[in-house]
């Protein structure tokens, strides 16, 4: 009787490993390379919420004459970065961001990290190569805010830069509502795109201010380090939003990693700044009670143009006067071009118009004087 039991208890043993090897395993296991890792990444990444990107087009620039915006976004060389429109893969951004790793190096540095079975090394100079950036420029290291080149009263001073002229108080922190619209534009790009963060993008923390001023006065700054570091901070800080989608999209596929069954999110209109977001600036305005500004004026001209009215024009450039010259031009040479067509094809009608009812008239016998001046 006791064999047996053995033999029954070995059988059922058998029976439970048969079925645990027949579970489906997760689909991003081979995405670590130690069990710990991955069960960090299940209990502390993997429910994580996503920074929506946002883009913009040259176009909506050029529209709304947002001179500084063109000249920044030139100068700091991040064009491909803000106008990014690529789908991306949340998961597979979570599970690379969690188990990140910066190292330096003469050649501006490195990250390390486990992807799809194996180990990678990502140079910057590569995040550079994807997102149409530059390695030169500040790195702030040590972060933005706490950087020496800054000097005294640089919060301050990074406000007047800004347009901030509002008094703040002791527990007070300023709002992007008190800022021009062109800013507003800029604070957009810099937390939902150079920098995403989650939480309240209506408030201007010190890096945000910080780098704007840094910005509008000319000075260069290192990209692809900064978006390094900003991705090293989310894994000290639970609970915080990942963003980065489309550039960890481009590394992917710069690293031929197959993208094919994973959860994948395309970017859509309604991820453009365009105009709804000015009028959700609007909103965001009557809401607080804030004054009238160039948001609101902004807003007016839009509402007037659904309304079929026309909106209040800017006084034109010397630039736009030659543009516009140049436009009627072309479009007044294209006109007589289709007009004198059109009045070829007329005369051709007419003729043979004339030619068939000439030819009527002589079948019945019908002449006409002036018919026989043209003949003599």
């Amino acid at each position: 009787m006791g064999p047996r039991k053995e033999i029954q208890k070995k059988r059922r043993h058998d029976g439970e490993g048969s079925s645990k090897r027949n579970e489906p395993s997760h689909p991003l296991a081979s995405w670590f390379n130690n069990p710990q890792a991955f069960a960090t990444f299940i209990t502390k990444w993997e429910k994580r919420k996503f920074v929506t990107p946002r883009y913009i087009t040259y176009d909506f620039i050029v529209e709304h004459n947002y001179r500084n915006l063109t000249r920044i976004i030139e100068q700091q060389g991040f064009g491909t970065l803000v106008t990014m429109t690529n789908a991306y893969y949340p998961d597979l951004v979570n599970a690379c961001t969690s188990h990140l790793k910066y190292s330096a190096s003469n050649e501006g540095g490195y990250v390390e990290c486990y992807v799809a079975g194996r180990f990678r090394v990502i140079p910057l100079n590569v995040i550079a190569n994807v997102c149409g950036l530059s390695m030169e420029g500040h790195r702030f290291m040590g972060g933005i805010h706490a950087h020496e080149s800054w000097g005294p009263y640089a919060l301050q001073r990074g406000l007047d830069a800004i347009g901030y002229h509002d008094p703040i108080g002791e527990r007070q922190r300023p709002s992007v509502n008190k800022l021009s619209t062109e800013m507003r534009i800029l604070h957009y790009l810099i937390t939902y795109t150079l920098l995403p963060r989650g939480g309240n993008h209506g408030i201007l923390q010190h890096d945000d201010i910080l780098l704007m001023w840094a910005m509008l006065e000319g000075h260069k700054i290192c990209w692809p380090f900064i978006m390094i570091q900003n991705m090293l901070k989310l894994q000290g800080r639970e609970n915080k939003a990942i963003g980065y989608g489309p550039v960890w999209t481009r590394i992917l596929e710069y690293l031929t990693i197959g993208l094919d069954g994973y959860r994948k999110v395309d970017i859509g209109e309604d991820n453009c700044i365009n105009e709804r977001t000015l009028k959700k600036m609007r909103r965001q305005l009557e809401h607080q009670g804030q004054g009238v500004d160039e948001v609101e004026e902004e807003v007016d001209r839009m509402e007037q143009d659904d309304q079929g009215h026309q909106p209040p024009q800017a006084q034109p450039t010397m630039f736009d006067l030659v543009q516009e010259m140049r436009s009627m031009n072309e479009n007044l040479q294209a006109f007589q071009m289709e007009t004198r067509g059109q009045y070829q094809s007329i005369n051709t009608r007419i003729g043979r118009v004339e030619r068939s009812v000439r030819a009527i008239h002589n079948h019945l016998g019908i002449h006409y004087e002036d018919q026989d001046e043209e003949e003599d």
